[in-house]
Protein backbone atom coordinates (compact mmCIF):
# COMPACT_ATOMS: atom_id res chain seq x y z
CA UNK A 1 0.00 0.00 0.00
CA UNK A 2 1.62 3.30 -0.84
CA UNK A 3 1.74 6.43 1.22
CA UNK A 4 -1.04 8.38 -0.70
CA UNK A 5 -3.26 4.81 0.15
CA UNK A 6 -2.31 5.04 3.76
CA UNK A 7 -2.95 8.76 4.09
CA UNK A 8 -6.80 8.39 2.48
CA UNK A 9 -7.81 5.17 4.33
CA UNK A 10 -6.86 7.13 7.35
CA UNK A 11 -8.38 10.22 6.74
CA UNK A 12 -11.76 8.34 5.46
CA UNK A 13 -11.59 6.13 8.93
CA UNK A 14 -11.07 9.77 10.74
CA UNK A 15 -14.00 11.37 8.75
CA UNK A 16 -16.40 8.43 9.61
CA UNK A 17 -15.64 8.99 13.25
CA UNK A 18 -16.49 12.20 13.70
CA UNK A 19 -19.42 12.03 11.71
CA UNK A 20 -20.58 9.06 14.19
CA UNK A 21 -19.03 11.26 17.00
CA UNK A 22 -21.24 14.49 15.47
CA UNK A 23 -24.34 12.17 15.73
CA UNK A 24 -23.78 10.91 19.09
CA UNK A 25 -23.20 14.60 20.17
CA UNK A 26 -26.90 15.42 18.30
CA UNK A 27 -28.86 12.72 19.99
CA UNK A 28 -27.68 13.79 23.30
CA UNK A 29 -28.41 17.02 22.77
CA UNK A 30 -32.04 16.00 21.24
CA UNK A 31 -33.00 13.68 23.99
CA UNK A 32 -31.96 16.31 26.64
CA UNK A 33 -34.20 18.88 25.23
CA UNK A 34 -37.03 15.79 25.40
CA UNK A 35 -36.06 15.82 29.03
CA UNK A 36 -36.88 19.31 29.47
CA UNK A 37 -39.85 19.18 27.06
CA UNK A 38 -41.02 16.48 29.52
CA UNK A 39 -40.30 18.31 32.81
CA UNK A 40 -42.99 20.75 31.06
CA UNK A 41 -45.34 18.52 30.29
CA UNK A 42 -45.06 17.21 33.55
CA UNK A 43 -45.86 20.85 35.26
CA UNK A 44 -48.77 20.62 33.50
CA UNK A 45 -50.21 17.86 35.02
CA UNK A 46 -49.85 15.16 32.18
CA UNK A 47 -52.10 17.10 30.19
CA UNK A 48 -51.44 18.83 27.09
CA UNK A 49 -54.24 21.73 28.22
CA UNK A 50 -52.52 21.71 31.58
CA UNK A 51 -49.22 22.47 29.99
CA UNK A 52 -49.71 24.97 27.48
CA UNK A 53 -51.55 26.70 30.25
CA UNK A 54 -48.66 26.83 32.37
CA UNK A 55 -46.71 27.79 29.41
CA UNK A 56 -48.75 30.97 29.02
CA UNK A 57 -48.77 32.00 32.10
CA UNK A 58 -44.65 31.38 31.97
CA UNK A 59 -44.51 33.54 28.69
CA UNK A 60 -47.36 36.26 30.21
CA UNK A 61 -44.60 36.14 33.11
CA UNK A 62 -41.71 36.33 31.39
CA UNK A 63 -42.29 39.19 29.41
CA UNK A 64 -44.07 41.39 32.08
CA UNK A 65 -40.58 40.69 34.30
CA UNK A 66 -37.17 43.13 34.29
CA UNK A 67 -33.95 42.14 32.51
CA UNK A 68 -32.30 40.43 35.59
CA UNK A 69 -35.01 38.48 36.05
CA UNK A 70 -35.31 37.22 32.42
CA UNK A 71 -31.22 36.55 32.86
CA UNK A 72 -32.08 34.41 36.38
CA UNK A 73 -34.62 32.31 34.03
CA UNK A 74 -32.24 32.29 31.19
CA UNK A 75 -29.42 30.96 33.39
CA UNK A 76 -31.76 28.62 35.19
CA UNK A 77 -33.18 27.60 31.59
CA UNK A 78 -29.84 26.52 30.53
CA UNK A 79 -28.33 25.20 33.14
CA UNK A 80 -30.80 22.28 33.36
CA UNK A 81 -30.38 21.83 29.54
CA UNK A 82 -26.57 21.35 30.42
CA UNK A 83 -27.78 19.46 33.54
CA UNK A 84 -29.71 17.34 31.00
CA UNK A 85 -27.34 17.12 28.18
CA UNK A 86 -24.46 16.14 30.73
CA UNK A 87 -26.51 13.05 32.25
CA UNK A 88 -27.26 11.97 28.64
CA UNK A 89 -23.65 12.04 28.14
CA UNK A 90 -22.92 10.38 31.26
CA UNK A 91 -25.50 7.82 30.40
CA UNK A 92 -24.38 6.91 27.17
CA UNK A 93 -20.46 7.30 27.49
CA UNK A 94 -19.91 3.58 26.35
CA UNK A 95 -21.13 4.39 22.37
CA UNK A 96 -19.33 7.26 22.40
CA UNK A 97 -15.65 5.48 24.17
CA UNK A 98 -16.85 2.63 21.40
CA UNK A 99 -16.96 5.32 18.32
CA UNK A 100 -13.25 6.66 19.40
CA UNK A 101 -11.45 3.52 19.63
CA UNK A 102 -12.67 0.92 17.70
CA UNK A 103 -12.02 1.29 13.82
CA UNK A 104 -14.04 -0.68 10.96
Amino acid sequence: MSQAETSLTIARGALASMLRLMGWFCVNALVALGGLIVAAYTLGGFSMTGTMRQLANLSDRYVAADLSRQSQFNGLLLGSLVIFFAATCFFRRQSAIRVLYEGD
